[in-house]
């Protein structure tokens, strides 16, 4: 039995100092064999066979609405943060919402939008999807390759670039004075500012996927990684060591992504034995890029 675990943040976008020793890990880092990958794109491509299948089309797969359209875009809600002349992305990790806010706002999309062929769907309150008639030809950025950052330069580019661009500018103006938002700014809750039009490869196997540590990395989120890392040292990396030790497993691979670098660890049995390695910090093995105070 040979176990894979996929972990997007594992290496994370936060300063090395604030990355805790996490003991179990670093012995399996030690002791196994650590190579990168070379992968540059999201948690969904990977690995690199998605032969042209795509997350929007997988997620109305997998809620059973694929027929309700031929063409499908993700449509995530997100939150605008004004800083300065920017404007920075902020989408589901960053706030909560309420299954009757979305779909009244969904709703309210659906009506406005019935005419150009677009149907929204709101898979749960921060996964959404929309239907489309026609392929909606654009090339799109996923909302964690810019979060808490500027999303100048990030919106749709392509050949429908300038029709997408005015979408998500109506779907703003829908929002801004919509009752939902007002709602939530009297209870001091970010509003919804629009929705965040994206799409990437979706590749299928059989790995476990752990996205604990995704969100916290690419937010930078220091409390949040930390705490995450932390218990899965305790929770994972730890009882497959003793798993391996006693024979139940003949090994495992971890498969790191996303981050500031992307690697594979496999660890046998009989490499768990040696012990003459030394052990090192997350941030101090080989090829692993060093991040100063953020």
């Amino acid at each position: 039995m040979h176990p894979v675990f996929v972990i997007p943040g594992l290496f994370p976008e936060i300063p090395d100092q604030a990355v805790p020793r996490l003991p179990n890990l670093e012995r399996a880092l030690a002791r196994g064999k650590f190579a990168r990958v070379r992968h540059e794109g999201m948690l969904e491509s990977w690995p690199d066979d998605a032969a042209g299948a795509s997350l929007a089309e997988r997620r109305a797969h997998e809620a059973g609405i694929a027929g309700e359209a031929p063409h499908w875009l993700c449509a995530d809600p997100i939150h605008l943060q004004v800083e300065g002349d920017a404007l920075l992305l902020l989408e589901r990790y960053s706030f909560s919402l309420l299954p009757e806010e979305a779909e009244a706002l969904v709703t309210t999309l659906n009506r406005h939008f019935n005419d150009q062929g677009f149907k929204f769907f709101a898979l749960s309150p921060g996964v959404w999807l929309v239907g489309l008639k026609a392929p909606a030809c654009i090339q799109t950025t996923p909302p964690l390759r810019r979060v808490g950052r500027n999303i100048d330069g990030y919106l749709p580019q392509g050949e429908a670039a300038r029709h997408w661009r005015g979408v998500f500018n109506e779907v703003q103006m829908l929002f801004h004075e919509h009752p939902v938002n007002q709602s939530r700014e009297a209870r001091g809750e970010r509003v919804i500012s629009g929705v965040w039009f994206w799409d990437c490869p979706a590749a299928t196997h059989e790995a476990q996927v752990i996205d604990s540590l995704r969100a916290p990395s690419a937010y930078g989120d220091e409390t949040a990684w930390q705490e995450a890392a932390q218990r899965l040292d305790r929770e994972l990396f730890g009882p497959l060591l003793q798993r391996l030790k006693s024979g139940e497993l003949e090994g495992f691979t971890l498969v790191a992504l996303e981050g500031r670098y992307a690697a594979t660890l496999t660890l046998t049995r009989w490499q768990l034995w040696r012990l003459w390695r030394r052990l090192r910090p997350l941030t101090r093995l080989p090829g692993v890029p060093a991040l100063g105070h953020a």
